[in-house]
């Protein structure tokens, strides 16, 4: 799919970045609304992510899926678009996305810095004993980021899959 010339292209194309970009928000406010569900208020009592494994892990892969990193789906996306601005002739859309994704990455960045090397002096208990263990949060967003680190193996076959319901 190097080139992308008609208007199912377009629509397939801007459908999966959208869907990508979505799916990605949906883990991260979950997340976060998972962690404001426990009292936990003001910006800097986020720093007690790091805490617990998971939240980190999981924040951390979906802003690298936000951010465009390669091997991320969210990567992937971003170069769909790219090329599809880039054969539709719309240059200076494609300069204004190219800095617009440079500008996400180093926000992304920064935020995944922020969560990896802020430090408490002492470990929040109470952060550690109003931790409930909600199952399905879990399960789906490890499954969500199943999909954000391996999805690009599957985005092919979406592709394909709407290709064939369509035509």
């Amino acid at each position: 799919m190097i080139t992308i010339n008609n208007n199912l292209d377009t629509l397939i194309v801007l459908t999966a970045y959208m869907f990508i970009y979505n799916i990605s928000l949906l883990i991260v406010f979950w997340t976060l609304y998972h962690f404001v569900s426990f009292n936990f208020k003001t910006i800097y009592s986020f720093n007690d992510f790091k805490f617990n494994f998971f939240y980190t892990s999981i924040i951390s892969i979906t802003f690298f899926s936000l951010a465009g990193v390669p091997p991320f789906i969210g990567f992937f996306s971003k170069i769909l678009i790219l090329l599809l601005l880039i054969n539709s002739n719309f240059t200076l859309l494609y300069y204004f996305f190219f800095a617009l994704l440079f500008f996400g990455l180093y926000f992304y960045l920064q935020n995944i810095r922020f969560l990896h090397t802020t430090s408490n002096t002492q470990i929040n208990y109470a952060f550690n004993n109003n931790m409930r263990v909600v199952y399905s949060y879990y399960l789906y967003s490890s499954l969500i980021g199943f999909f954000l680190i391996f999805g690009f193996f599957f985005l092919d076959d979406v592709f394909l899959y709407f290709y064939w319901l369509i035509n």
